[in-house]
């Protein structure tokens, strides 16, 4: 049993607390009242991170066909912009998901490819596709079901699909370019040399736009068949000022080499479809003729606009590896692909298409949806220096 304390000590009243110390006290007691009161939950308890939207972007690539070189910088260029877009984390903005898949260079098992990144890892476009693979994905009803897009794509073609969002003129238009610029040197003796395959697919043979163009040229078009010393006799006896190639950078190197084997030195001009590294090498430096190809975006030599300065910046940053044309096409390709993406108000194939039917500058230059689906028509003329990168033509 407790002892009983002594009456004069459990009598005793207690002893008044101080006045500041009790003032205090109310005080404290009021102000965390007040302040529960004031505050909304969202502060009053831990916040819940709002999980970040995705654009999930499947890439197909085709790093064995003719378009390899350029296919594997065209990546380089347009993985550097997500990975600063992702890094960024503008509010608003998704987060870019960037699924790179080898392309099968059989078309049905690339369309099934397709589809897997589609079903499987829920692409919401299809970025960067090749000569090879875009009329077999572009006409497979199977990704049309699905609303997938096929965006800036790598190829020249000239296709209508109503699901092909080109950020880059066609072949087309950059014979009919170089043809102007050529022209605008004083040069009119032209010689358009036209490998198969591009007169199968990406130009057309036979079609009214290649009967205007021999009309414009003085030289009629000289099919590049297997026998090319045989091809490059018939054009070096013409003696053009410039031989524009309708091929990609095997064709192009060999029928340089045949054409200096026959001491014609001149123009020799190369579309998108030819890397300037690799037909350099094949040319070797101490070629003497003039080897000038067409950019179909601004080059790394137009270091003056916005979006190559940031481009060269960000090849060092996050690859630490020279730019190119075809990095810098793939770069300015997924700018306006994110940026575009960032105005989606929902999900869905129907906002995408939205959003992506918009005029946006990446930089200093433009790409221009809003009245159909090629968002540019820039050509331009360039010289490839002796280390194989492009200088101002």
């Amino acid at each position: 049993m407790r002892p009983a304390l002594p009456q004069s000590m459990s009598s005793r009243p207690p002893e008044p607390e101080p006045a500041i110390t009790a003032r205090r006290r109310t005080l404290l007691a009021l102000g965390a009242l007040s302040t529960a009161a004031l505050l909304p939950n969202a502060m009053a308890q831990p916040a819940t991170p709002v999980a970040r939207r995705q654009l999930v972007v499947g890439h197909l690539v085709d790093r064995i066909g003719p378009q390899a070189d350029l296919a594997r910088d065209y990546l380089a260029g347009a993985k550097v912009l997500f990975d600063a877009f992702n890094a960024a984390a503008t509010p608003g903005a998704p987060r870019i998901v960037h699924v790179i898949r080898d392309a099968d260079p059989n078309p049905r098992h690339a369309i099934a490819q397709a589809v897997a990144l589609a079903d499987n890892e829920r692409a919401d476009v299809l970025f960067g596709t090749g000569d090879a693979l875009l009329p077999s994905l572009a006409n497979a009803s199977e990704l049309t079901r699905r609303g997938v897009q096929l965006v800036a794509p790598l190829s020249g073609l000239a296709m209508t699909a109503e699901n092909i969002w080109f950020t880059r003129a066609d072949y087309q238009a950059e014979v009919d370019a170089a043809v102007r610029q050529l022209h605008s040197y004083g040069l009119r003796n032209i010689a358009l040399a036209v490998s198969p395959d591009f007169a199968a697919g990406a130009l057309g043979t036979g079609t009214p736009w290649l009967a205007r163009l021999e009309k414009d040229i003085a030289t009629r078009a000289v099919p590049l068949g297997s026998n090319i010393e045989d091809s490059a006799r018939r054009i070096a006896a013409a003696r053009p000022g410039a031989v524009i190639v309708a091929g990609d950078t095997l064709a192009y190197g060999s029928l340089g080499r045949a054409l200096a084997a026959q001491n014609w030195f001149g123009f020799l001009v190369g579309l998108s479809a030819v890397s300037p590294s690799s037909a350099r090498e094949i040319l070797g430096a101490s070629y003497a003729g003039g080897m000038v190809v067409t950019q179909i975006a601004p080059g790394p030599q137009e270091s003056t606009l916005r979006v190559v300065k940031e481009h060269v910046a960000r090849m060092k940053q996050y690859l630490d590896e020279p730019p190119s044309p075809a990095t810098l096409a793939g770069y300015i390709g997924a700018a306006w692909l994110t940026r575009a993406a960032t105005g989606m108000k929902a999900p869905g194939p129907a906002e995408l298409r939205r959003a992506l039917q918009a005029r946006i500058d990446v930089g200093d230059f433009t790409l221009d949806f809003t009245r159909g689906l090629r968002g540019s028509q820039y050509v331009q003329l360039a010289a490839i220096g002796k280390s194989g990168l492009p200088q101002r033509a």
